[in-house]
């Protein structure tokens, strides 16, 4: 390894080590369940909800296309450009770091790891969402649900904070940019008379489907978790 590259490594090994740990199996299997995509179906078809609600059809279409192409975007630079160009392997698949940490059901992931898609995606849509609602117990929410899918990636010995902390900001910065779309976009669909400003298209009263179904969908997961 490179020299200079040696301490960055080296603090990145000891950090993941103060978050991976060996927890109970009701613990694990929490924090299993939290990082598998499928367990936030429900999640985004609140979001689709309360977009078509606020939005009418055809601005909602809007913004799930705009989504759609900004996690498109998002994990083909990531995962198809970034990780094969860096090449750093996983924790979970490097012979010095596997020893120093735990891992649930045997689950290591695949063998590059920076950065994170994870990271990535769940920035770009609480970013997203943040920008579209403005409202605090949405941003809130938001980036409740994203550093959860962050911290999960860590605890589960797969990904480096260093792989987390550059997909964030990669993502933050995809969203802006995509938010920047989104408004663009939204200017040239009728005369600008005939809509509302754009920053209070969907600000407002708060999305309470989104933020219950968050809450339910987490305590969903503890009790499986808690039953398995």
């Amino acid at each position: 390894m490179n020299t200079f590259l040696e301490p960055i490594q080296q603090a990145d090994t000891w950090l993941l080590t103060l978050i991976n740990f060996d927890g109970s199996t009701a613990y694990d299997q929490f924090w299993m369940l939290y990082t598998n995509r499928l367990a936030w179906i429900p999640l985004a078809v609140a979001v689709a909800y309360c977009l078509f609600r606020r939005g009418g059809w055809r601005h909602a279409l809007l913004m799930l296309v705009i989504l759609a192409l900004l996690f498109a975007l998002s994990d083909f630079v990531v995962a198809s450009i970034i990780k094969p160009l860096v090449a750093r392997p996983r924790p979970s698949h490097d012979p010095q770091v596997m020893p120093l940490l735990s891992f649930v059901n045997d689950y290591h992931g695949g063998r590059y790891g920076f950065p994170s898609n994870h990271a990535s995606n769940g920035f770009a849509a609480a970013t997203m969402l943040a920008l579209l609602f403005r409202r605090r117990v949405i941003v809130i929410t938001a980036f409740l649900w994203a550093i959860g899918s962050c911290y999960s990636r860590m605890y589960l010995g797969v990904h480096y904070p260093l792989d987390i902390l550059t997909g964030a900001i990669i993502g933050t910065v995809a969203a802006f940019l995509f938010h920047w779309l989104y408004r663009r976009c939204y200017q040239r669909m009728e005369q600008p008379w005939a809509l509302p400003p754009y920053p209070t298209l969907y600000a407002g009263r708060e999305p309470w489907p989104i933020i219950l179904t968050f809450f339910l969908t987490v305590a969903v997961l503890l009790l499986g978790s808690l039953v398995r």
